[in-house]
């Protein structure tokens, strides 16, 4: 978007403005030809429309940016939010420091306030006038309380906190906003901490904000690196909605400096990691298969460019402590020519040495080329957040009202004459039964693929088909994806059959994990989908694990699997002990499992719940255009915002089993006699042994997917259930403001012909222009909400 961003804002409302005009001019000229009954409903349409005008103006001068911030594990985030504010006033720390989320506000004046949550074990209340240092010092104080005792204490609510600070985004980076913008930054929790419920809440906010996903570039490790794929993927899943607003950072990108030929290796590396996220998220993401191909994915080095912040700062003793940090860590980005003039000591660096390592500190960390993508970004996505939602609004408040009311009250008038009137009233009735049949053709066509789902799951239950009912789903919408109007969705419709799987890819992820770590004898639970699962459960799991590679289940044995064979008192017993274990780890999976699997039914859940409202968006934009055509001059709008309501009443319920049993079996035992001299000859008897089949860690996550896969009926069932409900509800709703409209048509034209006596051949020379000014007006008010598709 080359248009300035607020300008783009100020056409919205100029466009608004105008449109209010339009209707005072026609509202003038129609009174002229109008009885004082018609006085009571212009008025209030009026009225309606001032207060939506006013309303929609309010929303462009004083929107809301948010800026929600996350990432990786160890990929910076903090020090981001820290660049972002021009100030260190969010904790860091190598280890993972994010607990609970902070909002930070603009404002001119500084304050902090830790909010009451339930069992809190720090100090909460608010501070004005605080400083940067007692900002950051109070809330590392808090989050090392709530990192300390959340594991003793695991229903202890996650911090919130406010930050209303000026900082330096919207102070000195010209992002151009509407004047009464409000700003603010959401540093959300890592990854770890997601599954808190107060995290939760704040999570929900990000649905209508920019994000902002760093990544670690300074990782090397292949299977971390993979983790941290399978983070972002994660991450973009929990923030909801389309990549396209995320702007993603390959952070910490100044690792590459310390090679040989590092232009290259960092440009390898950049062109690497925007091929694999781009596949990562198109594989797991399909319904935002183009929007991924536009994803914006850029370089910063956050720390050194939040130390030539720093190092420019007025405040001598803390400048110099940020140039003696640039010059431990970050020589390799200042140029040579600058360091051989430097003195050692950076107590004795002029303040024109200071701006100088701090100019190519900023360049060569690329800061200027982040904002820059940064500022794009917000002018590009920033107005699709506001924009729509509200123009919606004002057309469902009055728009939509007075441009019914201007067409249908001319065409009445036209109509009102005793030769016209009684053709009028058939025609509304013939209007009825089409737009009836109309809907119901429509309807049916939606409503086919998912009774056909619902008969096939009825097959499958009886025995009478053996058809694979994911498959069929999966079949069936691709089906219905290649009719018009369904065609224009591409994948938007890929959630309602890829949950099974995304739940299949989660338990494989895990199982995959735990088997490495039996396999090779020591515990590599790092998959990020254990991050959403409880901590102790977690733990206790570990713990398992390491009881069974004690055991002797590792290796091959764990790899292979065996036949164990037990004759001793001491095998039988580590057989047992065996046994146990086993089951214990089925029990310890179990409750991991049933976290894990929450979350991610509940990421999928949302993403069906937006595929639905894609389709009913479709469906309704079909509905309109056809009742239109079936009944012109009537002005029928079907508003996305009063006609979809979604139920979000689906939750999946998965539970495992897993295990091996014991059993008694008999083994020959050989003995050996004297018998003839020196001969050896030998014997067998009978003894008793316990035998187990000892599974595989294959074997193992074979048996989990295989239950997913006796689940998935029943799940497609409820699914396949729930979206005839939803479209029996929508429906309804379509054909009750269908109704409503003719009832209102049929209402204006009654009084027309009651209240205006007219002779049609003197007078059709004054209405038949004012009725094309009623078409035109309500031509202009359909205009606005179309704005922002020209711009892209």
């Amino acid at each position: 978007m080359s248009k300035q961003l607020y300008k783009v804002f100020d056409e919205v409302e100029f466009k608004a403005q105008l449109l209010a005009k339009y209707w005072n001019n026609f509202y003038t000229e129609i009174c002229e030809h109008l009885p004082d009954t018609y006085q009571p409903e212009m008025q209030e349409l009026s009225i309606k429309l001032d207060e939506a005008l006013s309303n929609l103006v309010d929303q462009l001068r004083n929107p809301t940016l948010t800026l929600a911030t996350t990432g990786t594990t160890s990929s910076g985030k903090s020090t981001l939010v820290n660049l972002l504010c021009g100030a260190e006033i969010v904790p860091v720390a190598v280890s993972e420091m994010s607990a609970g989320a902070v909002t930070i506000e603009y404002s001119k004046e500084k304050s902090l306030i830790i909010h009451e949550t339930p069992g809190a074990l720090w100090e909460c209340g608010e501070w004005r006038g605080i400083t940067e240092d007692r900002i950051y010092q109070r809330l590392y104080q808090v989050m090392i309380s709530y990192i300390e005792n959340r594991e003793k204490q695991p229903n202890l609510a996650c911090p919130q906190s406010t930050i209303l600070y000026p900082f330096r985004l919207v102070k000195e980076s010209q992002l151009e906003l509407p004047q009464g913008t409000r700003v603010k930054i959401l540093d959300l929790p890592g990854l770890a901490y997601v599954g808190d419920r107060g995290n939760a809440d704040v999570i929900k906010q990000c649905r209508e904000a920019l994000c902002i996903v760093t990544y670690n570039s300074a990782e090397t490790d292949a299977h971390k690196v993979k983790s941290l794929l399978q983070e972002v993927v994660q991450q973009v899943k929990d923030l909801g909605g389309s990549p396209a607003r995320m702007l993603f950072t390959l952070n910490r990108i100044d690792v590459f400096r310390a090679d040989k030929n590092w232009p290259e290796t960092e440009n390898r590396f950049v062109e690497n990691a925007k091929r694999d996220i781009k596949n990562e998220l198109t594989e797991q993401l399909k319904e935002y298969t183009e929007d991924i191909e536009k994803l914006q994915v850029v370089k910063l080095s956050t720390w050194p460019a939040l130390l030539a912040l720093q190092i420019q700062n007025n405040d001598d003793i803390y400048s110099a402590e940020a140039c003696k940090k640039a010059d431990n860590n970050f020589n390799g980005l200042i140029d040579e020519d600058i360091l051989e003039v430097l003195p050692r000591n950076v107590q004795k660096w002029s303040r024109h040495d200071r701006n100088r390592v701090a100019e190519a500190l900023w360049q060569e960390s690329y800061a200027e080329e982040f904002q820059q993508h940064l500022k794009q970004h917000i002018n590009q996505h920033f107005p699709q957040l506001v924009i729509p939602q509200a123009i919606e609004r004002f057309n469902v408040a009055a728009a939509n009202a007075v441009a019914e009311w201007a067409v249908q009250t001319t065409t009445a008038i036209l109509s009102s004459s005793e030769e016209h009137y009684q053709q009028e009233c058939e025609k509304i009735s013939h209007m009825r039964s089409s737009l009836d049949l109309f809907l119901q053709d429509s309807d049916a066509n939606l409503r086919r693929p998912f009774e056909k789902i619902d008969a096939k799951f009825k097959q499958v239950i009886e025995k009478k088909s053996e058809d694979d009912l994911v498959f069929y789903l999966q079949k069936t919408l691709k089906e219905l994806q290649d009719v018009e109007p369904y065609n224009e969705l591409g994948e938007k419709l890929y959630p309602l059959y890829g949950w099974s799987r995304e739940l299949s890819r989660g338990i494989k992820q895990v199982l995959e994990s735990v088997a490495e770590s039996l396999e090779k004898g020591q515990t590599l639970v790092k998959n990020p989908n254990l991050k959403k699962a409880d901590d102790s459960q977690v733990q206790l799991l570990e713990s398992n694990l390491k009881r069974l590679i004690n055991l002797g289940y590792t290796g091959s044995a764990a790899r292979d699997g065996e036949i164990r064979e037990a004759r001793t008192d001491e095998d039988k017993k580590n057989l047992e002990l065996l046994n146990q274990a086993l089951n214990d780890l089925s029990k310890h999976l179990n409750l991991v499992m049933k976290d894990i699997l929450k979350q991610i039914s509940n990421q999928e859940i949302e993403r069906m719940y937006q595929a639905v409202v894609e389709l009913f968006n479709c469906h309704l934009s079909h509905l309109e255009k056809g009742a239109n055509n079936n009944a012109p001059n009537i002005i029928i709008r079907f508003p996305d915002s009063q006609l979809i309501r979604v139920e979000k009443e689906l939750s999946f319920s998965l539970s495992f089993e897993s295990g091996f049993s014991i059993t008694e079996g008999n083994w020959e035992e050989e003995s050996r006699i004297f018998w003839h001299w020196l001969w050896l000859v030998p014997k067998y008897e009978a003894r008793c042994s316990d035998n187990a089949t000892i599974p595989s860690t294959e074997n193992l996550l074979k048996n989990w997917d295989s239950q997913v896969k006796l689940a998935e009926p029943d799940l497609v069932k409820q699914i396949a259930s729930w979206l005839l409900e939803q479209i029996d509800c929508l429906k309804k709703e379509v054909h009750k403001n269908q109704n409503d409209i003719l009832d209102r048509y049929q209402a204006r034209l009654d009084k027309a012909h009651q209240e205006i006596t007219l002779d049609y051949e003197k007078q059709k020379n004054v209405w038949q222009p004012m009725e094309r000014k009623a078409q035109e007006l309500a031509e202009e008010f359909g205009v606005l909400g179309k704005l922002l598709k020209n711009e892209d």
